[in-house]
């Protein structure tokens, strides 16, 4: 096994199929040194672990791991992340905090009663339920009266709820040493999921909207989702060859920023939207534009903000995020900007006047290290700032 840090260089023995599937990995970046079966690993703000028959990769954050798992569980649930903390606060690896965490959480869901409800089914049967598809019978029957091809609602519990919880549970049993206790918790999961069909395309799905009915299963669920979006299967000649699970730190940062700003904009009025495209720098539109976070008050912009987790030099910020930085305060009319950085990257907090512009870049750093708590209490500040020093954008020239 290898194991290394996230924006490091190690030298490692391996094979050329070996190096190949660690680049695909996007863990690291192998580099031939000139010498014989010996590369470089060079990585970045991707962390996670990747393996196949005879390899295994690892690839630890500098933040330490319950830390990082508040990150990860804030992002998807900013409501119920504190019931979960606890799973997290022993563990020193962010895969058997996953596996165990989730062990947890989708026990619990399941020992409440498994949940079913009515799926749509196309099928074809010799018994006749729900209502004859007639054009499909006459099409595809070639005069024989069975099967009949029916469309009904089936009451199951092959619902979207147990098919993420089953295909969470297939993925995380695939990991090696994932502890003792969890496996066994996740071996009786798929044991009550038996007849679960697992998802065959889960990288992009969304858990349900939370109900009275699934509750109870929402903490696993919301779980579900980070291992799901994760995870992913390489496959030669139709077999698995390896597995990954990866997180970048840099839309670790990003998720929490903005749900963690999103949440303590609320007593401030007005929506904080993320992603925004259909801004552009030039009149023409071609120059897109895509900043992490702008608030609105009102159809008017009054702040732009991007989140980064990137390792900076002496605590100097690279120019290209001062230059996108610019670019949005002009585009929004808006004479500040906001670059928030996790403090651990090395970011220092600082102004920048824009010579000739009469624009601000505010330099903002979040410590990542702090206790949840207190975190939260750095956001809430940083919004307290924000909306009190928001201007209404200066008229643009048509």
């Amino acid at each position: 096994m290898i194991s290394t840090r996230a924006w490091s260089r190690d030298l490692s023995e391996l094979t050329l199929a070996q190096a190949v599937a660690v680049r695909d990995s996007r863990l690291a970046e192998p580099v031939p040194t000139g010498a014989e079966g010996t590369w470089e690993l060079r990585t970045g703000s991707m962390i996670g672990v990747a393996f196949g028959e005879d390899w295994e990769l690892r690839v630890v954050p500098k933040l330490d791991v319950p830390k990082l798992m508040f990150l990860l569980v804030y992002a998807v649930d900013t409501t119920g992340w504190q019931r979960s903390k606890a799973l997290f606060e022993e563990a020193d690896d962010v895969i058997t905090a996953l596996a165990t965490g989730f062990a947890v959480l989708a026990s619990s869901a399941l020992d409440r009663g498994l949940l079913r409800g009515y799926v749509w089914r196309e099928d074809a049967l010799p018994v006749v339920r729900g209502r004859i598809q007639f054009g499909t019978q006459i099409a595809r029957g070639g005069g024989l009266p069975l099967p009949v091809h029916l469309a009904y609602e089936d009451f199951t519990e092959d619902i979207l709820e147990n098919r993420l919880l089953r295909t969470a549970t297939e993925l995380l049993l695939r990991l090696p040493r994932v502890p003792a206790d969890a496996r066994r918790q996740l071996r009786r999961i798929r044991s009550i999921l038996e007849q679960v069909e697992p998802l065959r395309e889960w990288r992009r799905v969304e858990a349900p909207k939370p109900t009275r009915l699934n509750a109870s299963y929402m903490p696993a669920l919301r779980l579900a989702e980070l291992i799901l979006s994760s995870a992913s299967l390489s496959t030669s000649v139709g077999e698995i060859s390896s597995t990954t699970f990866v997180f970048d730190m840099n839309k670790v940062f990003e998720d929490f920023v903005t749900a963690a700003f999103r949440r303590a904009m609320r007593p401030y009025g007005g929506i904080v939207a993320d992603q925004e495209k259909e801004h552009s720098l030039d009149v023409a539109g071609r120059l897109r534009l895509k900043p992490d976070l702008v608030w609105r008050v009102g159809s008017a912009p009054r702040a732009v903000l991007d989140a980064k987790y990137k390792e900076i030099d002496l605590g100097v910020m690279r120019h290209p995020d001062a230059y996108q930085m610019l670019a949005y305060c002009t585009a929004y009319g808006l004479p500040r900007g906001y670059l928030v950085y996790a403090k651990d990257s090395g970011a220092e907090p600082r102004m920048h006047m824009i010579r000739n512009s009469g624009h601000e870049i505010e330099v903002v750093t979040l410590d990542v290290e702090k206790e949840p708590e207190d975190l939260l209490s750095d956001v809430n500040a940083l919004a307290e700032r924000v909306a009190r020093r928001s201007t209404s954008p200066k008229a643009l020239a048509a």
